[in-house]
């Protein structure tokens, strides 16, 4: 009886070590404040089309013409953006977008994106569902 109670044991804590990281992956709101809300009009310096999550990266300008690197992700995988129209090709380097998302809680140049209008207008969902 303690045999089987020592393998149980033992298979239930490694699946909790195996398990743990595919948790913490998903803490969107762990690491962005899904309280607010802001929209940047930036120039794109990259596009990573890749799993987990598409990033967008560009460049702000301030008031005083001070320039600031900044990251968006969504928040859905890779085959769901697809199904919502995004492609590897839609976002070039020095494309003017415009960018609404949840900002980083730690202050950090960085959001999770809910809206990207590209310079033709077209706006497509940043948090796209499988829906």
């Amino acid at each position: 009886m303690k045999n089987k109670s020592a393998v149980y044991s033992a298979a239930v804590l490694s699946m909790l070590i195996t398990c743990s990281p595919a948790f913490a992956h998903h803490g969107t709101g762990a690491s962005y404040d899904l309280s607010k809300h802001i929209t940047l009009k930036g120039t794109v310096t990259a596009f990573n089309w890749s799993n987990p999550h598409l990033q967008v990266y560009f460049d702000v300008k301030d008031n005083t013409g001070k320039v600031e690197h900044w990251v968006a992700e969504i928040r859905s995988s890779l085959y769901q953006a697809r199904r919502a129209g995004w492609t590897k090709d839609l976002i070039k380097p020095t494309d003017e977008i415009t960018v609404t998302g949840n900002p980083a809680k730690s202050g950090a140049p960085a959001l999770v994106m809910e809206k990207l209008v590209l310079p033709d207008g077209t706006a497509l969902a940043g948090g796209v569902t499988a829906e």
